[in-house]
């Protein structure tokens, strides 16, 4: 569980997400992705909370675990048992559990770049969800940033991309920024994609 957003131990200036949901679309046939697109094509990003070293800011950073992990989950769906990772698989039935590993077991095994920093693409961050991490913020003498969760109470409605553009960001296989979703009709699952990319840049 991703905290609401970190904050400064001493100051209490707040470091937000500036997103807080990330797909990839797997381009396996190197097919572009289009002005359209349906939501079966496009699978749930794994992630983690990070520093990202290069914009400042608290980041989503792609959770990408060895192959193992990956072939490991495919066996327990097949064996009919539910996985977290990487993608939840409770209230799928089991031909979609086992389709659904399947394409993150495939992409997985052709994916070659290390994970990156979804606010810049970068791999100059610090993860923030494990043991030592406390990371000094630069404005003040002695604060440090540290998570905070709230939590918000129930919502119903048509979800993202129906009253507002969702700009939900999308990824390819190798983690680039290629869009965002941005409008849907209610009781539809394809997105309207607005073509994006990450800012050009010399730094990896």
């Amino acid at each position: 569980m991703l905290p609401s957003h970190y904050a400064c131990t001493s100051c209490g200036e707040r470091f937000e997400f500036a997103h807080r949901e990330a797909v990839y679309y797997f381009n396996f046939d190197s097919a572009p992705i289009g002005s359209q697109v349906r939501g079966a094509d496009l699978f749930a990003v794994p992630v983690r909370p990070g520093w990202c070293k290069s914009c400042a800011t608290v980041c989503l950073v792609e959770d990408i675990a060895p192959v193992r992990a990956f072939a490991d989950a495919y066996g327990t769906v097949r064996a009919g048992r539910a996985v977290e990772y990487p993608s939840a698989t409770e209230f799928l039935d089991l031909q979609q559990a086992q389709d659904e590993i399947a394409t993150y077991l495939r992409w997985r095994l052709g994916r070659r770049h290390p994970p990156r920093a979804l606010c810049c693409g970068r791999t100059n961050y610090q993860l923030l969800d494990v043991a030592q991490p406390l990371i000094k913020h630069a404005e003040c003498d002695f604060g440090v940033v540290e998570p905070r969760l709230l939590f918000p109470g129930p919502h119903n409605g048509p979800g993202p991309g129906v009253y507002s553009p969702a700009n939900i960001r999308v990824y390819d296989s190798e983690g680039c920024l290629i869009g965002l979703l941005t409008w849907r009709p209610r009781n539809s699952e394809t997105w309207d994609v607005a073509l994006t990319e990450y800012p050009q840049t010399n730094e990896e």
